[in-house]
């Protein structure tokens, strides 16, 4: 199992309505840049299931920005969900 100093990882929650969470983990590089992002789904008493990874966020020339990122999701939550509900099956 690893474990993550506080300053390699950050979650952020967000409510998506229907007792549902969107929940992205942030891992970091050693610089502090964001370096892969997991995006899960789910609810607390009955898990979460993974509906997109995106990752090499630390490499050279990559641009990347956070907050568009979650205008994405928030964009195309329905597929998300969609995913969500066929993992869960």
């Amino acid at each position: 199992m690893i474990k993550y100093k506080a300053s390699e990882r950050k979650v952020d929650l967000y409510d998506i309505g229907d007792g549902l969470t969107l929940m992205n983990i942030i891992l970091k590089n050693q610089d502090g840049q964001m370096r892969s992002i997991d995006t899960y789904i789910g609810a607390d008493r009955n898990g979460f299931s993974c509906v997109g990874h995106t990752e090499g966020l630390d490499e050279p020339g990559v641009i990347f920005s956070y907050p568009g990122y979650v205008r994405m999701i928030e964009a195309n939550l329905s597929y998300y969900l969609n995913a969500f509900f066929n993992n869960i099956k």
